[in-house]
């Protein structure tokens, strides 16, 4: 065993976690920086095939298994953990913030690296408590945090019974040929698929990333959709014609109310859903291009989409507006933090020079080679979409100035300015260094796309053509359809609301269900209550013949009663899950 393959490297932003919130808080910050980005160096360097097997609750396991994928999602998620803690900074988050932040990379980053699914399952659920820890950290509605954790453990639970009926049919929990097929498949697909934001599962999303602290929502964007995209090829290595559809309806689904949305983050978290579709359509179609492609446009998208939060998180932390309509064209006040987003919105949009091109082309050339034609036609109508959104996002955040605006974001009275208000400040230099390092990735990996693609065997890429004609012609058509599109589209789209989502159906019922088990729940307390009241008087009397001494003063029955709320609704899970597995 080498020094490089002596422990896995997750134990870093586990180390970090511990020790940031005790040191000041730009020290702290600067040793996790450097040990981040030291992280994602030691996976870049770590060989081929290299494993760590070990003894896990009895079963055999690995916990640092490096093949190409997991080497690009782990090194990645190394410079993930860097930016978040130097956002963090720079958007005012506290030290407990970004140490939760660290948690959650790091519990994303053993999932990577996992060689079975014993150890991914318990990284998986490790990522579940981070994440939801840290959106109630700092959030505008603690309801999003609560429903993000039931999502997440409902999700959880399946993919712990599918884990084990695969269990029962292969004897094992190392990874191999995939999850054993029909309901043990089914239940993994359900598993992942909340994670990765399945459409019908996707809701989570859109309800939390926009209610968070800004730089919460770059660091959960970066990972557990891009875990759960990753989980899809372990699961099914060899692809399923069945995720191809899923994920050219993801993109549909995705661009589509994108486009629909004002609220600049939740414009985002919809393309979340959008771009992972791309990455479960290279995933299900199951040929080298097509999933080799949906790897590195996975690496690609957690640069472009981080960069596009926090381009977001500026905004939002400068301004307080999360509206786009009401920013009134900030880019004059703010023009370094337009230059930003025009390479992250060129990145995701898949125009040439930048890492969106190569990796979407690779994509969709795939499944044109081995995936359904329908689906094929589905990715491009997408990046079309894509396009349009995008375009709405730059017109009216740095562009548009309404009547009697001022280009600062706002429109300033003469009393505003009597008060000495002004434009919103644009990036300051720790902003400008994360930011810009981010694009400078979007822009290197698009112009040299072999420092991502050598990562795989030559056999595996063989047909990639990441500057063929061909790949500059659908580029190029698709660009012109969307700038024409949003043309067309622009005055119906300053008049359009946004649609209602499923989670004008999903939240009723989750609140009927949170009423009624907090009403089971009270029902136990007071029964519970009254019972105890009874024994206690029986014993003092019995024994010591006393009268009644008073009760200690009793605990906040609103905590308690919504505390066994959780409870119930956890054994109702459990018993779920007993039903089954057996």
């Amino acid at each position: 065993m080498s020094l490089l393959t002596a422990a896995p490297p997750e134990i870093l932003p586990f180390a970090l976690a511990l020790v940031v919130p005790r040191l000041p808080k730009r020290v702290g910050a600067a040793i996790a920086v450097a040990a981040s980005l030291a992280t994602c160096g030691w996976l870049l360097l770590v060989p081929d095939g290299a494993h760590v097997p070990v003894v896990l609750f009895g079963f055999d396991a690995v916990l640092f298994n490096v093949d190409a994928y997991s080497r690009l999602l782990g090194a990645t998620f190394g410079l993930v953990a860097a930016v978040a803690v130097a956002y963090t900074v720079a958007t005012d988050g506290d030290r407990r913030q970004a140490a939760l932040a660290l948690a959650y990379v790091g519990a994303g980053m053993g999932a990577a690296l996992a060689g079975d699914w014993l150890s991914l399952v318990v990284y998986w659920e490790l990522m579940a408590v981070a994440a939801t820890v840290l959106v109630w950290h700092r959030t505008s509605d603690r309801r999003a945090g609560f429903r993000y954790a039931v999502y997440h453990e409902v999700g959880g639970l399946a993919l712990v019974a599918g884990v084990l009926l695969h269990y029962a049919e292969a004897g094992t929990f190392l990874f191999g040929d995939g999850v054993t097929a029909g309901l043990p498949a089914l239940l993994v697909a359900l598993g992942i698929g909340l994670n990765a934001g399945f459409l019908g599962l996707h809701v989570w999303i859109v309800d939390t990333y926009p209610t968070t602290h800004v730089a919460t929502s770059v660091v959960l964007a970066a990972v557990t959709t891009k875990v759960g995209a990753y989980a899809t090829v372990r699961a099914f290595p060899d692809g399923h014609v069945a995720l191809t559809y899923v994920g050219a309806a993801m993109v549909l689904f995705g661009v589509t109310f994108a486009v629909l949305q004002t609220d600049v983050r939740r414009l985002l978290s919809y393309h979340i859903v959008s771009q992972v579709g791309y990455m479960v359509a290279g995933f299900g179609a199951g040929a080298g291009l097509a999933r080799s492609g949906a790897m590195v446009h996975l690496v690609n998208n957690i640069l472009y989409k981080s960069l596009l939060f926090m381009v977001a998180g500026v905004l939002v932390h400068r301004t307080g507006r999360e509206s786009l309509k009401k920013l009134d064209g900030i880019g004059r006040a703010m023009p370094r933090t337009a230059a930003v987003f025009l390479v992250a919105a060129l990145s995701i949009s898949g125009l040439p020079g930048f890492n969106g091109f190569v990796s979407k082309g690779m994509v969709i050339d795939g499944v044109e080679a081995t995936g359904p034609t329908l689906v094929w036609y589905g990715l491009l109508v997408g990046g079309v979409g894509t396009v349009i959104s995008f375009a709405k996002f730059g017109y009216y955040a740095f562009l548009h100035r309404t009547e009697g605006g001022s280009g600062s974001g706002r429109a300033v009275s003469d009393r505003d300015e009597a008060r000495g208000e002004r434009a919103p400040a644009d990036l300051d230099p720790l902003e400008l260094a994360t930011l810009g390092g981010v694009a400078a990735l979007c822009v290197l990996f698009g112009v040299v796309p072999s420092l991502l693609l050598d990562v795989f065997p030559p056999a595996v890429v063989a047909d990639a053509k990441p500057f063929s004609p061909s790949q500059f012609q659908k580029a190029g058509a698709v660009t012109a359809a969307g700038l024409v599109g949003f043309a067309v589209l622009r005055p119906l789209l300053a008049r359009i609301p946004p649609a209602p989502d499923l989670d004008s159906v999903y939240h009723p019922a989750g609140r009927a269900l949170q009423t009624a088990s907090v009403g089971v729940a009270g029902a136990v307390e007071d029964t519970t209550n009254r019972a105890g009241g009874v024994l206690r008087r029986g014993v003092r009397t019995a024994l010591a013949g006393e009268p009644d001494a008073p009760s200690p003063p009793a605990l906040d029955r609103a905590s308690r009663t919504i505390g066994l709320g959780v409870l119930v609704i956890a054994l109702a899970l459990a018993l779920l899950l007993a039903v089954l597995v057996l």
